[in-house]
This record gives C-alpha cells, sequence and structure tokens, in this order.
C-alpha cells in the first residue's frame, strides 16, 4: 500500500497547478456545507428556545366533559347524551405528579391552578391570567427567579403576587402596592405586589398573575384540586412519546404534547431540514464532478508513467488503487480545511450580523459530530469520484501506451 500511496502523491505533485485547483473547489463546497448546516441548526435550535425553551413540554389537564354514544341492546338506534358543566380539575394530582417526575426524561413538574379575571388600579382594569403556583418548582420550567426586576426573591405566601412588567407598567405598579384582582366568578380580593417578571414574552408580561398554589386554590375555588400539571423533559422531541406513556399509564385524564400543539412550527423546521439536505447534497455532487473530471484529465495525462508501471509488473489493482489514493487525499484534505473555514465564516457570521441591541441574531452551537460526518462524506465522495479513472488507468495496454508515447 505503500508504494500505492507514493505514486499517487508523486501524481498529484506533478500536476500542482490541477491538485490546488481542485482543492480549492473541495474547500469552498465544504466550507459552504458546514457553515450552512451550522446556519440552519442555530436557527432551528433559536426557534425551539424561543417556542419551547422556557414553557411546558407536556401538559396533564383533566379529562374534557366530551359527549358519549350509548347503544340499546334491544333497539337499533343509539343516542347521544352530553355532559355539560366546567372540568372539575384533576383531584389526584399529587400521586400523578409523584408518578411523573419517575419517569426518566421529565427534569421538571408543576402543578398550577389557572383561571382568568381582572386587575384593578384605580379607574383602570385590565383582563388576567391568574395562575396559582408552586415557586420553586414553577421556576424550573419558567426561570421566574432569573427574570425578576428590583428583587431577587419572590414571596409569594399570603397574598403576595408577582405580576408581569407589562401589566405593571400599564396599571403603573411597583413592589410594594396593592392590587384588586377580581374572578370570573366575582369573586374580589386585594393583593400585595412581592415582584415584578420579564419572561421576554409580551403576551405573558401583560397578563400573567402568579400567586401560591394554596391561595389561588381558595381564591379560585379549587379546593384540593388543580387545573393541570405542566411538564418539562430533557429532549423536547420526546415530548410526543413521554405523552403516549403518560396515557397509557392514566387514561382517565388528558396528556397534550407541544408538538401536537405547534405542527405548523414542526413542519417549518422539517422544511429547513430538508431545504438545507438539498443544497449540501448538490454541493458535494459538484465536488465529486470536479475531483472526477480532473483525475480523468491526469489519467490521459500520466498515461505513459500508468504504461511503464504495468510493464514493469505493476496489476490492474494496483494501479487503480492509486487513483482511489488521490481522490481520497483530495477529499480527505480538502473537507479539514474546509471545515476549518466554515467555522471560521460561522464565527464571523456571529460577531457581524448583529440585531438592533447589538446581540447576535441567533446563536451558533459548533457541532463535532457535523464536521466529523462532513469530512467523511467529502473523502468517501472523492473516493467515488476516482472510481471511473481507477477504472480507465486500469485498462490501459503498456504496450500501446508506450509505443504511441
Amino acid at each position: 500500500m505503500w508504494f500505492e500511496f507514493k505514486m499517487a502523491w508523486r501524481f498529484l505533485m506533478s500536476g500542482k497547478t490541477q491538485t490546488l485547483l481542485i482543492l480549492l473547489g473541495i474547500i469552498v463546497g465544504v466550507t459552504v456545507q458546514v457553515f450552512l448546516g451550522f446556519l440552519i441548526q442555530g436557527l432551528q435550535q433559536d426557534l425551539i428556545n424561543q417556542t419551547v425553551g422556557t414553557a411546558p413540554h407536556v401538559f396533564i389537564l383533566p379529562e374534557a366533559n366530551a359527549p358519549r354514544m350509548l347503544t340499546e341492546e334491544e333497539s337499533s338506534y343509539s343516542r347521544t347524551i352530553t355532559f355539560s358543566g366546567k372540568q372539575t380539575g384533576l383531584s389526584r394530582w399529587r400521586k400523578l405528579s409523584s408518578d411523573v417526575e419517575e419517569i426518566d426524561d421529565v427534569t421538571a413538574v408543576s402543578p398550577t391552578i389557572v383561571g382568568s379575571g381582572f386587575a384593578f388600579r384605580g379607574q383602570k382594569s385590565l383582563s388576567t391570567v391568574m395562575r396559582g403556583i408552586n415557586f420553586e418548582q414553577a421556576d424550573n420550567i419558567y426561570n421566574i427567579k432569573e427574570n425578576l426586576l428590583n428583587t431577587q426573591t419572590a414571596d409569594l405566601g399570603g397574598n403576595n403576587i408577582l405580576i408581569g412588567s407589562s401589566l405593571a407598567q400599564e396599571l403603573e405598579l411597583s413592589p410594594g402596592d396593592s392590587l384588586k384582582l377580581r374572578t370570573a366568578d366575582g369573586v374580589t380580593d386585594s393583593f400585595f405586589i412581592a415582584g415584578i417578571f420579564d419572561l421576554g414574552n409580551k403576551e405573558l408580561n401583560s397578563s400573567w398573575v402568579l400567586m401560591g398554589l394554596n391561595r389561588a386554590a381558595t381564591f379560585l375555588d379549587m379546593p384540593n384540586k388543580i387545573s393541570n400539571i405542566e411538564l418539562q423533559i430533557s429532549d423536547v422531541f420526546k415530548s410526543n412519546q413521554i405523552a403516549s406513556q403518560i396515557r397509557r399509564n392514566n387514561p382517565r385524564v388528558k396528556v397534550e404534547s407541544w408538538q401536537e400543539n405547534n405542527q405548523q412550527l414542526l413542519t417549518a423546521l422539517e422544511s429547513q431540514s430538508s431545504s438545507s439536505l438539498v443544497i449540501q447534497v448538490f454541493v458535494m455532487i459538484a465536488v465529486t464532478l470536479g475531483i472526477s473530471s480532473v483525475l480523468a484529465v491526469s489519467v490521459v495525462q500520466k498515461s505513459r508513467q500508468i504504461g511503464i508501471l504495468k510493464a514493469m509488473g505493476t496489476n490492474r489493482r494496483r494501479v487503480g488503487i492509486i487513483f482511489l489514493i488521490q481522490g481520497a487525499i483530495l477529499g480527505l484534505t480538502g473537507a479539514l480545511i474546509g471545515s476549518m473555514g466554515g467555522i471560521g465564516l460561522s464565527k464571523l457570521f456571529v460577531n457581524v450580523v448583529r440585531d438592533e441591541t447589538g446581540s447576535p441574531l441567533f446563536p451558533i452551537t459548533i457541532n463535532l459530530n457535523f464536521i466529523l460526518i462532513s469530512i467523511a462524506v467529502a473523502t468517501l465522495a472523492g473516493m467515488i469520484a476516482a472510481l471511473i479513472p481507477a477504472r480507465n488507468s486500469a485498462k490501459l495496454n503498456p504496450v500501446e501506451v508506450i509505443r504511441n508515447g
């Protein structure tokens, strides 16, 4: 094998201009491939983080009071009985919370009581969403503590509440002020602002009012029950799998995943991935054709040398391997340099392209596995491109080549 490698290297060095040109083509192709891959991955990760990064991935809800079909045995007709009235909430939620916490991929569990109502301040009144939470458990999902303004702690004991920054600005509220809340059932009480949060979401900041779970149970008339259980999991794309597992173990509750509720986002992500893959495939096809064409020319140019090698006893297989090694060297070298170029271009993009605040549009993470795959694909493409030239070189008749020069 050392002989074949030595001859492949000598052939490449004897045509330095051709070698440099094809290396440049491979480097540009792999650079584009790596940069585009990192760009799409960064964009997708940013979209996922904005959508479900600090949000529940799975919801456990009370079973809806859906109509039931009852069929009588002695008659051929059926009738629909509709159950009306509001949902009664989850009653055995403590055991259910404990059970789902034992699932391996579940990282956070937050029982929640949710109710709608109004906030009053002077002559102003705004609609709100009142949420009863256990602060530590909810913080594992929403990162509330990190997003508190003007305070580092949050005491939700008694009548203390947390409100969003937009709601506080609209009602001109500060920590320590009082706020009157009224539920949809007409229950009214005064609460004290223990803190103001900014969760980076305008809708949440303008409507959410957070209070202790026990206080919400009394205020929203949900004794010993909750509205839902919110879960986060380690791999967001396993939400359907986790939801199905919970359904199997708890058939009397309703379980929803973020994937079921965000089909348009998933379709967009799949479209981005497909577009990226198509572009990368065509880039590699162009690189492969470039290597193949240059090596085909090399066979013609080196036909005399090949003829001499075969006349000296080098068999067809070894001559073909020489060109396969040339393709591998070109592909591997170009892929290594192109990968570094793709990383550099990604770093340049992050540092140059920024939003109005001077922050990067979205983070780009260097994925080592993607780089290794790109290098392997480019090297394989180089060897595939060398197959036809290698086959042509093996077919050369040494006597005719040497005679015709």
